[in-house]
């Protein structure tokens, strides 16, 4: 009498153990790749630094868990994600700050001295940009309106002569300057008077052509408080050109 073979039971493997915070770590990882990525946009680097320190926390949580390796490699990621943003804003800032008279001042017929960021222009002075466009702002004086100057009331008034000098190579349109929008005084907006029948009737500021080595000459008036105190004119040949601060007393 045979008897089958004995059939023995396959043992039952243990199922794989999960990896513990395995998903934090590779969270932590693509923050940082992307935050390194894009911080050296200016506009993306600030959302992108939160991004980072999100994944920081995320990869510090992970070290707990079973990829420890790559939770570290996010955390250090992460952490030059930020440090670049941080580098990247310091230098547009730094580049935004620097173009505010970073041209030349000096004297009207003088050799013009570099003193970047170190004094405003003030009147008298002469500031020249890199090209060879400069602009002087004589000292102003008092002014009576007429009777329909505009705006009314007018506690005191005062005119500027400014001299705009091409000593650039090519004809200069002054339409393409900005000039008496941003006029400030004792920190408050100055507000041009227009009068064309009393004392204070400014040369009309035309879109007109400069030569090269030829100047053109204007007369602006504006409305101050009753009291002396301190008037800022700035001027800006181009779009997104270094802009002229003058400031003195009014």
């Amino acid at each position: 009498m045979t008897y089958p073979p004995p059939v023995y039971a396959q043992p039952v493997s243990a199922p794989p153990k999960p990896s513990k915070f395995g998903a934090l770590a590779w969270t932590s990882v693509i923050l940082g790749i992307v935050g390194v990525v894009s911080s050296w946009l200016p506009l993306l680097n600030i959302l992108t630094s939160i991004a980072a320190f999100v994944g920081i926390v995320l990869g510090v949580i992970a070290l707990f868990g079973s990829r420890k390796i790559l939770a570290a490699i996010g955390v250090v990621v992460c952490v030059l994600a930020i440090v670049f943003s941080v580098v990247a804003t310091n230098a547009v800032v730094d580049a935004i700050d620097g173009s505010v008279n970073e041209g030349q001042v000096g004297a009207p017929g003088e050799p013009a001295k570099q003193e970047a960021l170190k004094e405003n222009p003030t009147w008298g002075k002469k500031y020249s940009w890199e090209n060879g466009l400069s602009v002087d702002v004589a000292a102003p004086v008092a002014c009576t309106p007429g009777q329909f100057a505009a705006p009314q009331n007018i506690a005191r008034a005062v005119k500027f002569e400014v001299t705009i000098t091409n000593g650039t190579s090519a004809a200069f349109e002054t339409a393409l300057m900005s000039m008496g929008s941003d006029a400030q005084f004792n920190g408050q907006k100055a507000e041009k008077v227009f009068d064309s029948s009393g004392g204070c009737d400014g040369t009309l500021f035309d879109s007109t052509t400069v030569l090269p080595g030829k100047t053109y000459t204007f007369h602006v008036v504006y409305a101050v408080g009753a009291q002396p105190g301190e008037m800022q004119l700035v001027f800006e040949p181009t779009f997104n050109s270094d802009k002229a601060a003058f400031v003195g007393p009014a």
